[in-house]
């Protein structure tokens, strides 16, 4: 087995296969990056059990194949040496079944390779339809809602984004039952899916996506959602079980709508929690007694108290009304936004409070608000 690489196309390469690398294992096979020489083209595959990656390379100026063959090479080494040599070319070459020699310039290094025969197989093959997605979209989806999803695997179901579509209408939806964040999208083509896909293994595959608007193809089958992105395939497995209903969380009537300019009130809770945060439980609360600004505060017994003031864009009457909110919980949802105003709606002081951009409903984030006593 003998190859030469670019030595930036293989830093990408590895940068991106890397990710599905196994941090702690009692399989140390599972920390290597199988790579394998076959017709033309050069495959690198990586796996931890719950993701798999797979990129392939076709055969160029940039990457020429001498000798076919396969082996198991050390991930992170290999990562490492690649970065840090100097030369533009990166020669490898297996000799004696398990060793591998790699020279680039004037560095030559040689790695033990794993026993290739213990290396588990990876199903890459789909039989379904693709649902199609901008990669761009793509990645605003996993920013806007993913961060939701619980961190406990007590509900292993609330680790997950749950996809669920009908007439060409996608709902993504993220909870950990304390807040909620719902995102619409529409589809090229119909399809009806309802799948549950791990949150961590969406955020790693949308660290591999650039920002070039490149078409994303998404299958779902037999357990596993893979995404297909130019060459790169990303596997990973669906999490069993009913998600929770969660359409009838959001009311249809409300106390009050306010209207607030977005980067404001990310600024004023941020100041506002400066005490709070070195308590055990950072908590703003919001009292309206003005039809003009509300006013934000927190104290803590130990350091103090702080209070802002912030203006209201709409119109309200005067009103006495008072919220309190988990700030790292609410400043997670209003930077979930891109527009410069949201509007909150507020159903009651212990009732859930919505939060959208103003005049568009594809992105709603809902929060449960603290007592206060």
């Amino acid at each position: 087995m003998k190859f030469t690489i670019d030595r930036e196309v293989l830093l990408t390469t590895l940068q991106n296969v890397s990710k599905g690398l196994s941090q702690k294992t009692p399989m140390p096979v599972l920390t290597g990056i199988q790579i394998t020489i076959i017709g033309g083209k050069i495959i690198f595959v990586s796996t931890n059990k719950e993701i798999a990656i797979k990129v392939t390379l076709e055969k160029s100026n940039k990457v020429r194949l001498y000798e076919d063959g396969e082996c198991v090479v050390p991930g992170k080494y290999f990562l490492d040496i690649t970065k840090k040599v100097e030369g533009k070319d990166i020669e490898f070459t297996l000799f004696e079944k398990n060793s591998i020699k790699i020279i680039s310039d004037k560095s030559d290094f040689t790695l033990i390779a794993y026993d290739k025969t213990t290396y588990p197989q990876t199903n890459f093959n789909v039989t379904s339809n693709a649902i199609l997605f901008d990669s761009k979209e793509l990645k605003k989806i996993v920013r806007q809602t993913s961060f939701a999803c619980s961190l406990s695997e007590s509900r292993i179901v609330l680790t997950s984004l749950n996809f669920k579509a009908k007439n060409g209408v996608l709902d993504i939806v993220a909870t950990d039952s304390f807040r909620l964040a719902k995102k619409q999208s529409k589809l090229a083509e119909e399809a009806e899916i309802n799948a549950n896909i791990p949150s961590k293994a969406l955020e790693e595959f949308c660290k591999i996506l650039e920002d070039d608007s490149t078409y994303v193809k998404m299958y779902l089958e037999n357990s596993k959602a893979l995404f297909e992105y130019k060459n790169i395939i990303f596997v990973t497995r669906l999490i069993e079980g009913s998600y929770p209903d969660t359409s009838s969380l959001f009311p249809k009537e409300y106390l009050y709508k306010v209207d607030f300019n977005k980067n404001e009130l990310i600024n004023a809770v941020d100041r506002a929690s400066l005490f709070a945060s070195l308590d055990n439980l950072s908590i703003v609360k919001f009292t309206f007694s003005n039809s003009n600004h509300v006013e934000i505060a927190s104290n803590s017994s130990e350091i103090g108290k702080v209070v802002e003031e912030i203006s209201i864009l709409n119109e309200m009457d005067i009103v006495n009304f008072q919220i309190a909110f988990s700030t790292r919980y609410l400043l997670d949802a209003l930077r979930a936004f891109e527009k410069d105003i949201v509007s909150f709606f507020f159903t009651g002081e212990i009732k859930p409070a919505i939060i959208k951009e103003k005049d568009n409903d594809n992105l709603m984030q809902l929060l449960l608000p603290v007592r206060v006593f």
